[in-house]
C-alpha cells in the first residue's frame, strides 16, 4: 500500500507543476507559449515544376545530295561554330569545276580577240573600208561572247557553292545529340545528318496555372533547382510567356532562361522553379505553429487577451518562411497581439491561460 501511494505522488507531480489553481477557485490556468503577431508585405514564393531544353536545337541537314565520305561529328561531342560535321564526296564536283573554269578561260580568250577585232573594224569603218553591217557583226559577236562569259561565271559560282556546301558545318556552337547518317550512306538534299543542341543557355518550360499567371511578367527573376544537380541554385529570368493554354490542364507555358556556361544542365532535366512576388497589400504574419487546422479544413489562431484565450478564425493567404500571412475571417487580430504557439490545440475561448516565462515565444521556437 505505501508503494502504491508513492507511485500516485510521482504521476501527479508534473500536473502540480504546470497547472496552478486560480485564485478564488475554478480550473487552473493552461500554461502556454506565445509569440507576437507582425504586419508586413512579404515576398511570397510560388514553386512550380518544369523541364529544361536547349536554347537552340536543330537538325543539321545536307544542302546538296551526295555520298557521305567522312563523319567527324559524334554524339555527345562539343563542337564550335563552323566546325566540320560531315564531308560529302566531292570528286565529280571538282571535275565539273575544272571544266567550267577551262570553258570560261576559253571564252575570255575569245573576248580579248573579239575586242581587238571590234576596235579594228571601227577604224576601218571610219576610213570607209568596211560597211556598217560588217561593223555591227563584229560588235554582235563581241556582245555574244560577253553574255557567254557571264553565263559561265554563274555556272562556275554555282559549282563553287555546291562544293562548299558538300562540307557540312555547325551553324552554331553546341553538343551533338545524335548522328542521323553514317559514312558510305547516300543523303539527299534536306536529309538530316546530325542533331545539334546549344546548351550554353537553356530554357526551362514551366506550365503555370492560370491563377498564378498574373504574378509573372517578362523579365521576372526566378530561382531554379535541378534534381540532377543537388545543392545548386541557378538564376533565371522569364523570357517568354506563351499566350496559348493547355486546354486540358488550364496551364500556360512560361519560358525561363538560365545561363549554362559549363553545360551542366542537359535537355530534359526536371527543374523546380520558384517565382517570388509581393502581396499587393500588407498582411498579418503569424508563426506557423500558431495556426490550428480544424476538421472542416478551416483554421484559427488563439489570441491571448488579459490572461484569457480568444479564438480568431483566419484564412491563410500565403506561406512565407516560418510564418503564415493570414486574413481574419471572424474575430479580431492586430499587429502586436500575442498568439499561442504551444498548447493551443485544446484551448477554448474564455479559458484562462498563463504565459510561460520564456523568450522562446518571441523567436517562434
Amino acid at each position: 500500500m505505501p508503494a502504491l501511494f508513492a507511485l500516485l505522488l510521482i504521476l501527479l507531480a508534473p500536473l502540480s507543476l504546470h497547472a496552478q489553481p486560480r485564485p478564488g477557485g475554478g480550473p487552473p490556468a493552461a500554461l502556454v507559449v506565445t509569440a507576437p503577431v507582425e504586419e508586413g508585405q512579404p515576398r511570397i514564393p510560388t514553386s512550380l515544376v518544369g523541364i529544361s531544353e536547349a536554347r537552340y536545337s536543330t537538325a543539321v541537314a545536307a544542302e546538296v545530295e551526295g555520298l557521305v565520305e567522312s563523319l567527324t561529328a559524334r554524339r555527345g561531342r562539343q563542337v564550335e561554330q563552323g566546325a566540320v560535321l560531315a564531308q560529302l564526296r566531292t570528286y565529280r564536283t571538282e571535275l565539273a569545276l575544272e571544266e567550267a573554269r577551262a570553258a570560261l578561260g576559253e571564252v575570255q580568250s575569245r573576248i580579248v580577240k573579239a575586242q581587238a577585232d571590234r576596235r579594228r573594224a571601227r577604224e576601218l569603218f571610219d576610213q570607209n573600208f568596211i560597211s556598217e553591217e560588217e561593223l555591227q557583226s563584229r560588235e554582235t559577236e563581241h556582245d555574244a561572247l560577253q553574255q557567254s562569259a557571264q553565263s559561265r561565271r554563274a555556272a562556275l559560282r554555282s559549282l563553287e557553292d555546291r562544293l562548299a556546301r558538300m562540307t557540312i558545318r555547325a551553324p552554331f556552337a553546341g553538343r551533338i545529340a545524335f548522328e542521323a547518317t553514317e559514312v558510305g550512306q547516300w543523303v539527299r538534299e534536306g536529309d538530316e545528318v546530325v542533331h545539334l543542341d546549344d546548351l550554353s543557355v537553356v530554357h526551362v518550360m514551366v506550365p503555370v496555372p492560370e491563377q498564378h499567371l498574373s504574378l509573372i511578367s517578362l523579365g521576372s527573376h526566378a530561382r531554379v533547382r535541378f534534381d540532377a544537380l543537388p545543392g545548386r541554385d541557378f538564376s533565371g529570368k522569364v523570357s517568354a510567356i506563351i499566350p496559348r493554354a493547355d486546354a486540358a490542364a488550364r496551364t500556360f507555358p512560361v519560358q525561363v532562361e538560365v545561363a549554362n556556361p559549363h553545360s551542366e544542365i542537359l535537355g530534359g532535366m526536371l527543374a523546380r522553379v520558384s517565382f517570388t512576388h509581393e502581396l499587393q497589400q500588407s498582411a498579418l504574419l503569424v508563426p506557423k505553429d500558431a495556426y490550428v487546422l480544424r476538421p472542416d479544413d478551416e483554421g484559427f489562431v488563439v489570441r491571448v487577451v488579459e490572461g484569457k484565450a480568444e479564438i480568431v478564425e483566419v484564412r491563410i493567404l500565403a506561406a512565407v518562411a516560418d510564418t503564415f500571412a493570414v486574413q481574419v475571417r471572424n474575430g479580431r487580430l492586430e499587429a502586436g497581439d500575442r498568439v499561442v504557439i504551444r498548447g493551443n490545440e485544446r484551448l477554448r475561448s474564455g479559458q484562462a491561460v498563463r504565459e510561460a516565462a520564456t523568450n522562446a515565444g518571441d523567436s517562434g521556437s
